[in-house]
């Protein structure tokens, strides 16, 4: 089977979406003898070449464009390059379907689909539709940007749908097939890798900073408990536009010797800031499945998560991590003394590996996902 596979970003921004492609592509390859080529941007700031063949040119990467930024006239602009170069790679070697992930790429995905006629999936890897509002002040841009998510997930006709949470099932949809596979984890590779552990109190987020993570809700909360919090550290791990106003926040609250920017960090560097952490925390206004989580409890960590996305269908409060209601400064706060003050908090962290090693390996996602390639071809 060969697979046109289509994201937006790519290096240097990575989160969920992208490591998600990556890893389905790698084991649809692997175990499934699949050909899959990947499109993506060539956004400013990353050197790798504008293609890329892995597993002996089963794999292959386009990076199109040039030195584009993450902004709306270039992802247009790249959209256009987008469909003449899967219509030439089509006429070179046929592809069997499309995939398109994460929004935008669902518009050009539908014009190849058509064009090529050949069927087309779409993945919605979380919809913000209801924190929108709250993340973007601007009543215009926000409504504007409500209208255009909401198009892109409910109103275009795919083949098939598939949605990493059931939280997007709730959704008015003139798609009628849907599935929902959840993201997987490489615990393999958590397990190789030996950390020491912090000294004091380690409380660790990795992300974007983006307002959609709910980071300032997190700073609020530490500054109501900050003269509780004497030897703790709280680690900021990713980059993202909310970069600046986050620090800024940081220094009026007075959290400098608190809260720690560290950065973009990857792979064995960032397992073992998961495993020299105490608890991890992700404040988010909304969520599809974060990656983040599974990768939280493959280190073995105790977690703090609001109730958004698929939150609620992985952690059982007090039981494998804490659930709190987004938005919620107060309880934030108080959830995170009890974390601390928690005797038994690795427990939490345990069950929550025994979660994710029994049911969630990119293996799984790659074995459902073929399973819907099936159906529509």
């Amino acid at each position: 089977m060969r697979i046109c596979m289509i994201i937006e970003a790519w290096r240097p921004i990575w989160g969920g979406g992208q490591a998600h492609v990556w890893e389905l592509a790698n084991k649809l390859v692997q175990k499934n003898n699949c050909e899959v080529d990947i499109f993506v941007m060539d956004i400013k700031g990353t050197d790798e070449s504008k293609s890329q063949a892995y597993e002996k040119d089963k794999l292959r990467v386009f990076r199109l464009g040039h030195n584009l930024e993450f902004k709306f006239f270039d992802r247009i602009r790249w959209c256009s390059k987008l469909v003449k170069i899967v219509k030439r790679e089509h006429r070179k070697n046929k592809y069997d379907l499309i995939h398109t992930h994460a929004n935008l790429p669902g518009i050009p995905g539908k014009i190849l689909s058509n064009k090529l006629r050949i069927p087309i999936v779409y993945t919605v890897h979380g919809c913000g539709l209801e924190a929108i509002k709250d993340m973007y002040k601007n009543f215009i841009a926000s409504n504007l940007l409500y209208l255009f998510e909401n198009f892109l997930q409910t109103k275009i006709k795919y083949d098939f749908q598939i949605t990493v949470d059931k939280s997007f099932l709730k959704y008015k949809n003139i798609n009628k097939k849907k599935t929902i596979i959840p993201n997987g984890v490489n615990i393999e590779k958590f397990d190789e890798v030996k950390s020491i552990q912090s000294e004091t109190f380690k409380i660790i987020f990795v992300g974007r900073l983006h307002p959609q993570k709910g980071l300032s809700y997190l700073l609020k909360a530490l500054h109501m408990i900050k003269n509780e919090l004497r030897d703790t550290e709280v680690h900021l791990i990713g980059g993202g536009p909310e970069e600046k106003e986050l620090k800024e926040l940081t220094k009026k609250l007075g959290l400098e010797n608190l809260v720690k920017f560290r950065g973009k960090i990857y792979k064995k560097e960032l397992f073992k800031e998961y495993k020299s952490s105490d608890l991890f925390v992700l404040p988010s206004l909304y969520e599809g499945q974060p990656l983040t989580l599974l990768e939280a409890w493959a280190a073995k960590l105790p977690v703090i998560v609001t109730n958004v996305g698929g939150n609620e269908d992985f952690v059982v409060n007090e039981k494998n991590g804490y659930i709190i209601p987004s938005k919620n400064i107060d309880v934030l706060a108080k959830t995170i003394l009890k974390a601390k003050n928690n005797k038994d908090l690795k427990v939490l962290g345990l069950k929550g590996y025994k979660l994710v090693k029994e049911k969630y390996s990119w293996s799984s996602v790659a074995e459902k996902t073929y399973r819907v390639y099936e159906q529509i071809l």
